[in-house]
């Protein structure tokens, strides 16, 4: 549990600095630049993110290979089919909504500027990766229950 931990560490200390630099980097070095920052930041996270897998999956004996195998194989198209599906809730959509106005927009009835829309684009694609992870969960749980 403490090796997870340590593992997992990097990405909070990553959205911490950023979150506590916002301000600062936005009035140093502008907005465009801070977004490029932003995006960097996130490429890093997704990049330490893959180190973890392959490091995790160089221990597995072919067992959990044969599990985590088919738990990718099988986990992206029910994540995206998930969140496409989840997009036909009025509940869910009300709550991507509101999430959207309350934290990327000026409020509701006005304009709507570039940040806003890459705000809600962020948010969907953090929703499918989401909904990814937990289908990978979900049918490594089912490959396993199968061997049984």
């Amino acid at each position: 549990m403490g090796r997870l931990a340590l593992g997992l560490l990097p990405f909070v200390l990553l959205i911490v600095a950023l979150a506590a630099a916002k301000t600062w980097l936005k009035a140093t070095i502008g907005g465009p630049v801070f977004y490029l920052v932003v995006a960097a930041v996130t490429i890093l996270g997704m990049g330490y993110g893959n180190y973890l897998s392959v490091r995790l999956h160089r221990g597995l004996d072919e067992v959990h290979k044969a599990s985590a195998e088919f738990a990718a194989r099988w986990s992206m198209p029910a994540g995206q089919a998930a969140f496409v599906l989840l997009l036909f809730l009025p509940a869910f959509r009300d709550f991507m909504t509101s999430l959207v106005i309350e934290f990327g927009g000026p409020g509701p009835g006005m304009t709507v500027d570039r940040s806003v829309v890459v705000f809600a684009m962020a948010l969907g694609f953090m929703g499918v990766v989401m909904l990814q992870g937990i289908a990978t969960m979900v049918f490594n749980v089912i490959w396993w229950k199968s061997k049984q």
